[in-house]
């Protein structure tokens, strides 16, 4: 049997496992497809991690109203037919659900993962931190006018000497970094060992020398330009004027009012920093309905609702599109997250690598969590499809 013919749900397994069946962190191979397969959904097996708590409370029930979408077809952007089963095949999805209304409409599993697996969120993980610095800027301890270089003067020569909180919240800054997946001799790939994500090695620096290293390169605040550093610099910022790690500011502010069955968990680099973070589908499910339900979970309030109003109303198209994405027309982006405009919607979404989705659609009572496990990187591999199945879905349940 080779690698690809080996199920998501066997590796690793065995009592031990297998040679070639085991997955590692420190050579790499948790993040070689297939294995990552089954490593999305099993991180804390593999390296340190750390827990934004869930709070002493019972789990918040979400009520269940089963509707089929077995038998759904959906049309690519390039006009290709795919029935159901071939969309979740062929994009690798790992577990999707649907809240509709306030019910848990659909869920379903695949391969290694199941409902009390935590599923790494990649890049989703921004619109939590981009929460919480809207949380700290309403309550005044963080202004997003203030110059980052202010707060944090290690990165006073870097590209965010002259960025404004607010810039970096909204992927505006101009610095000199090339963030292409799929070219392993990319920016990108150094900044992933920084982060400790990727193994590296003894001479590798840590992510605060990395972040103080790199150069600004056009004006800030014209063009959106999706940089993944600016996610680290926002973190280390709410650390800084909070006092506190990001664990533990998710878990105050967001994550111990929710309901969550299981504590939202953070992969650490080697300082104890956070880097991306990990969570149930259900858990995923309710963070989205707590924003999709301005700021509010049963009746009670969480979130203060300019900080939801911060949120929902959307960023700059003109903006978003000087930055050329061209498989995202007419899209917006603020506050760590992205935005879809169709039909006149405004359509919260935190989208994150390997195709990790949260759609929110405020308009339809819509929350969809889609998580994936695609062999390269770059969610835009996937946008031909994941929006037309998105669409499908809303279909199905709105019409």
């Amino acid at each position: 049997m080779t690698e690809l013919e080996i199920p998501p749900e066997e590796w690793m397994a065995g009592h031990p496992p297998p040679a070639e069946r085991t997955v590692r962190f420190a050579d790499g191979s948790y993040y070689r497809w297939p294995r990552l397969r089954w490593s999305f959904s099993h991180m804390e097996q593999l390296v340190p991690t750390k827990a934004a708590w869930r709070g002493p409370g019972a789990a918040h029930a979400l009520p269940v109203e089963p509707v089929a979408l077995d038998h759904l077809e959906v049309e690519t952007t390039d006009g290709t037919a795919m029935r159901w089963e071939e969309v979740m095949s062929s994009t690798h999805t790992d577990a999707l659900a649907v809240m509709h209304r306030g019910h848990l409409v659909h869920e379903e599993y695949f391969g290694a993962t199941g409902p009390h697996d935590r599923h790494l969120l990649m890049s989703c993980n921004k619109s939590m931190v981009g929460t919480v610095a809207e949380c700290l800027i309403h309550e005044g301890t963080l202004d997003d006018r203030t110059l980052v270089s202010t707060i944090i003067p290690e990165l006073a020569s870097s590209a965010w000497a002259e960025a404004t909180v607010r810039q970096v919240m909204d992927m505006t800054v101009g610095m000199r970094f090339e963030e292409n997946y799929l070219d392993p001799e990319s920016d990108v790939w150094t900044f992933l060992r920084a982060t400790g994500m990727i193994p590296g090695g003894s001479g590798d620096p840590t992510i605060f020398e990395f972040l103080a290293a790199i150069a600004p390169e056009g004006p800030h605040g014209e063009v959106f330009a999706y940089r993944e550093p600016n996610i680290f610099v926002l973190g280390w910022l709410v650390r800084r004027v909070a006092g506190k790690d990001l664990a533990t500011l998710a878990s105050e502010w967001v994550w111990r009012h929710i309901g969550a069955e299981h504590d939202w968990l953070y992969m650490v680099d080697g300082t104890g920093a956070e880097t991306t973070a990990a969570a149930t589908l259900r858990d995923f499910v309710r963070f989205g309905s707590l924003i999709l339900r301005g700021g509010e979970v049963a009746g009670r309030r969480v979130l203060d609702p300019d900080v939801v109003s911060a949120i929902l109303g959307g960023g700059d198209p003109e903006v978003f599109a000087r930055g050329g994405y061209d498989t995202l027309p007419g899209w917006s982006y603020r506050s760590q997250w992205w935005y879809r405009h169709v039909e006149g919607r405004v359509c919260p979404v935190a989208r994150g690598a390997h195709g990790q989705v949260l759609y929110l659609d405020p308009a339809n009572d819509l929350v969809v969590v889609r998580f994936g496990s695609s062999p390269q990187p770059p969610s835009a591999l996937l946008d031909h499809v994941m929006w037309p199945m998105i669409d499908a879905i809303t279909a199905r349940l709105v019409d």
